[in-house]
C-alpha cells in the first residue's frame, strides 16, 4: 500500500512538472518587469506630445527642416510613427530594439509603429500596442543615405494606409494557442507520470527478484 501512494505521488509530481515544462515552453516571451533605462524614459517623455525624439548625441542627424518634416509625416500616418534617433548600444540598460521600442510605447502609451534610427547604421521598426498587417524593416547598411530623412519619410509614407487593430495578442501561438498549450501540458505531464511510474515499478520489481533470489 505504501509503494502504492509512493508511486501515484510521484507520479502526480512528474506530471505537474510536465505540464509546468509545457507552459514553460509556450510562453519564452514572458519574463521579469525590469527597470525603465533613462535612455527610453528620455525618449518617452517627449514622445508622449511628439512624434520624433532625437538624442542629443544624435544632434546632427537631421536638419530643422527635415525634422519638422518627420514629425508631420508621423503624425498624419495611420497607424501613427514615432521616430527615436540614437545611436544603439548594448550598454544602455536593455536587450533588443524592440525591447526598448516596446519600453517607450508602454511609457507613452501611444500605439503605432516605432522607429529607431541608428545614424548611418540602420533602421528598424516595431509594432508597438497594435496587431494588423505585417510591416517592418531590419537591415544593417553600409551607407548614411538609408538613414537619411528620405529614407525614414520612406518608411513612414509605407506604413501610412495599414489595417490594423489597437491591442497586442499576448496570447501563446505555441500548440495553436492557449487550449492547445493546456493539452499539451496535459499529455506531456500525463506521458511523464506514466512513464516514471512503469520506471517506478520497474525498479520496485526487480528489488523483489534480487530479495527473491537472495533468500
Amino acid at each position: 500500500m505504501r509503494r502504492w501512494i509512493a508511486g501515484l505521488l510521484i507520479t502526480l509530481v512528474v506530471a505537474a512538472g510536465g505540464g509546468a515544462l509545457a507552459w514553460w515552453l509556450a510562453t519564452p516571451d514572458v519574463v521579469p518587469e525590469r527597470p525603465v533605462p533613462e535612455r527610453a524614459r528620455a525618449a518617452a517623455d517627449v514622445l508622449g506630445d511628439a512624434h520624433v525624439y532625437v538624442d542629443p548625441s544624435a544632434a546632427d542627424t537631421y536638419t530643422d527642416a527635415e525634422l519638422a518634416q518627420l514629425e508631420a509625416a508621423a503624425a498624419a500616418s495611420d497607424p501613427q510613427v514615432f521616430v527615436v534617433v540614437w545611436p544603439a548600444t548594448r550598454e544602455a540598460g536593455y536587450g533588443s530594439p524592440s525591447d526598448v521600442l516596446h519600453r517607450i510605447g508602454d511609457l507613452t502609451g501611444r500605439h503605432g509603429l516605432y522607429i529607431q534610427v541608428d545614424p548611418g547604421v540602420e533602421l528598424y521598426t516595431s509594432d508597438v500596442g497594435i496587431e494588423g498587417e505585417h510591416y517592418s524593416i531590419y537591415s544593417a547598411v553600409d551607407d548614411t543615405t538609408q538613414t537619411e530623412a528620405a529614407a525614414v519619410l520612406q518608411a513612414i509614407d509605407e506604413n501610412d494606409g495599414r489595417e490594423y487593430e489597437v491591442g497586442e495578442d499576448t496570447g501563446s501561438h505555441y500548440w495553436g494557442g492557449t487550449g492547445g498549450t493546456i493539452a499539451a501540458g496535459l499529455l506531456i505531464g500525463g506521458f511523464s507520470g506514466v512513464g516514471a511510474g512503469l520506471l517506478g515499478l520497474g525498479v520496485w520489481a526487480f528489488a523483489r527478484h534480487r530479495r527473491a533470489a537472495a533468500a
